[in-house]
């Protein structure tokens, strides 16, 4: 299938590393022009190296330097095909137990951030009259809690479910389709250390396919979903979860 993406201009906010890498290889294997956004300012040029691609050491929770950052990329591209906004924390343990602060943390990044590179990619879009943005969300939105994500990490992926559907209506109208995945658990290196064999066990007994979902599972639906071919797909949540959410 051609998805006709080559020397389209592509953000993808944390790309360096697990499923934020894996979208931004899988957009550049396609033909995109690549700028890889991280807070990790050594694993972000070491990636975009290996792509021959820009990076930007970005905290997406800081809304002014999110901004400063997208009007550099505009300015030197001219425009923004694709915004991937990968960036995540992940939040364990119950509510009680955790400081107030922890909210402040992972929502910041979570779902704030995604609302400051959206909003300071639009100008971009808009100018061409089409984008492509692609949200990362859990289907722990749905259960209210994942496999090791807590509440709070729930929320602020519910939180990005109701802002996909949100902006696709609003961006609609300039062509620019909104849409997110929600992955279950993926092993990447935010995931690794509390996937013991226990837990591990226990969670693939819930998947009706009998693993975890692999990068490449979530990077070949971001890459198709930023085609053409996806051209009518907005507002949607697409789970990648190998059945999970049916149990």
């Amino acid at each position: 299938m051609e998805l006709n993406l080559k020397d389209r201009i592509a953000v993808v906010t944390g790309a360096a590393s697990g499923i934020g890498e894996a979208i931004a290889r899988a957009l550049a294997a396609e033909g995109c022009k690549l700028c890889i956004v991280d807070r990790d300012r050594n694993a972000a040029e070491k990636t975009a190296a290996s792509l021959r691609a820009k990076s930007i050491a970005l905290d997406v929770g800081d809304a002014d330097a999110v901004a400063s950052a997208f009007e550099k990329i505009a300015a030197k591209h001219g425009h923004i095909d694709i915004l991937v906004n990968a960036a995540g924390l992940l939040s364990t343990g119950p509510v009680a137990d955790l400081p107030a602060k922890e909210w402040e943390r992972v929502s910041q990044v979570n779902l704030a951030g995604i609302v400051y590179c959206v909003k300071a990619a639009i100008p971009a879009m808009k100018q061409r009259h089409s984008g492509r943005i692609i949200n990362i969300a859990s289907v722990s939105a749905e259960r209210g809690g994942g496999s090791v994500g807590n509440t709070l990490y729930a929320a602020t992926k519910a939180g990005v479910v109701a802002l996909t559907k949100g902006l696709a209506r609003e961006l609609g109208p300039d062509k620019i389709t909104v849409n997110a995945i929600a992955p279950a658990i993926v092993n990447t290196a935010m995931t690794h250390k509390l996937l013991t064999d226990e837990a591990l066990k226990r969670i693939l007994a819930r998947i009706p396919l009998g693993r975890l979902a692999s990068l490449s599972d979530i990077a070949d639906l971001a890459v198709f979903l930023a085609s053409d071919r996806a051209s009518f797909i907005t507002g949607a949540t697409i789970p990648v979860d190998g059945g999970i959410l049916t149990t």
